[in-house]
């Protein structure tokens, strides 16, 4: 599409530029690779990225098993600086690598995540680099009264709020952190089996509500926390509409800064975003599986975050992009110098 515009005079140009939909023309763009923001990592795995502005945050950790390493990379759009060490992760005494998942925030000047690897709750401070667990599996554990296995899916909200979906098989649930580190049991197992069944892919939040990806019911199921009562958010019928597929499968959720909510679907490989306010007439594919697999990245989404005014995730931990509609893509390719990639920001 840029290379046929570059030959249209320039209110031309444009003009096509403007008319491409939105909807279905995107770019997908390279923000950093997993190399990049590796910290030193011998064997990096790119967990998760927070943002702060324009800032974005990538936790690192290394695939060898023996060196209970993590990192914190900050990218400001043209440099990478490690702001906490390998060192400072240590000092908290975890024998476990920061497994940050699909549930990390910024708050505050920190990030606020949740270990799947140790189901404990840790911040690391972005001004000193300092890591410190300040909710541990023990207290998580004896508020609850069983042993929790956060190891699937939770979101922190910007506030600090953690929900966190425990997978034990013989007690599932939805596990709330405060901000303040209170732990109690928000969704009970049997609340829990009845709306949301046995699977769970994603876990998002929009205001009062949680909204829960379930394999089980192929929907999103959101509960409000106010009144305690669960209600479809997203029904099979509307997905298995503009997907095609034959079922619905979930990974991360994410409400959106724009007021619109995006969520992967792991079954037709895609993006796919709504309004809250009208899901039946808005619901779409953002992004195609075939689009994906057109490159720069996979056709897996891991995490969901927002960059730059524009939708942007991890996939399969390779590297984090950003998707950015084709009509701002095409115009600024217009406007810029000759010699930058779309593909690339740097």
């Amino acid at each position: 599409m840029i290379r046929q515009l570059r030959f249209l005079p320039f209110a031309a140009a444009v003009a096509a530029a403007l008319s491409v939909s939105s909807a279905s023309a995107i770019t997908i763009v390279e923000v950093f690779t997993e190399a990049e923001a590796a910290g030193g990592i011998n064997n990096p795995f790119l967990d998760t990225v927070v943002v702060d502005g324009s800032t974005a945050y990538a936790v690192v950790r290394d695939l060898d098993g023996a060196d209970d390493a993590g990192v914190v990379v900050a990218y400001d759009g043209t440099n990478f600086t490690t702001v906490s060490s390998v060192a400072q992760w240590q000092a908290t005494g975890s024998t476990n690598d920061p497994a940050a998942g699909n549930g990390a925030a910024y708050v505050g000047g920190v990030v606020r995540f949740v270990s799947s690897l140790d189901n404990s709750v840790y911040e690391i401070d972005l001004g000193t680099g300092t890591a410190t667990e300040v909710v541990s599996a023990a207290t998580i554990n004896a508020a609850i009264g069983s042993s929790a296995s956060l190891v699937a899916s939770f979101e922190v909200t910007s506030s600090g709020q953690i929900y966190a979906y425990d997978a034990l098989s013989a007690n599932r649930q939805i596990v709330s952190i405060s901000p303040a580190n209170a732990v109690s049991i928000e969704i009970p197992p049997a609340d829990f089996a009845t709306s949301f069944g046995t699977t769970v892919g994603g876990v998002g939040v929009l205001g009062d509500t949680i909204l829960v990806g379930t394999n089980t019911f192929d929907a999103i199921v959101g509960w409000d926390t106010v009144n305690d009562v669960a209600s479809t958010v997203v029904s099979t019928a509307q997905i298995l509409a503009v997907t095609g597929a034959a079922s619905a499968g979930f990974g991360d959720i994410f409400a959106a800064p724009d007021g619109l909510v995006y969520f992967y679907e792991s079954t037709a490989d895609s993006l796919l975003v709504f309004d809250p306010a009208d899901v039946g007439g808005t619901l779409s594919v953002l992004v195609s599986e075939a689009q994906f697999l057109a490159g720069p990245s996979s056709d897996t989404i891991n995490q969901l975050a927002w960059y730059n005014g524009s939708i942007a995730f991890t996939d399969t931990s390779e590297g984090f992009y950003s998707v950015v509609p084709e009509p701002a893509s095409a115009l600024a390719a217009l406007l810029v110098v000759g010699g930058v990639s779309l593909r690339r920001r740097r």
